[in-house]
């Protein structure tokens, strides 16, 4: 279960990268709409890795409290 949650925030971590890559191209175009689409998008990922992050060590802390 760990490794998944693991290769999620990885795969959460390339597709916040992408967008930020995106929010760079939407500047040069000068495109505000989708320049706050993507920051919003942004934000809820940086959210969802945050919780996810937080499940792990959770998760770590109850192993090592069995043990």
């Amino acid at each position: 279960m760990e490794y998944l949650v693991k290769n999620l925030i990885e795969h959460l971590i390339n597709k916040r990268n992408q967008e930020v890559k995106n929010i760079e191209k939407y500047k040069q175009n000068e495109v505000q709409d989708l320049i706050l689409i993507t920051s919003g998008r942004i934000m809820e990922l940086d959210n969802i890795i945050k919780s996810l992050n937080e499940m792990l060590n959770y998760n770590m802390l109850t192993k090592s409290t069995q043990k």
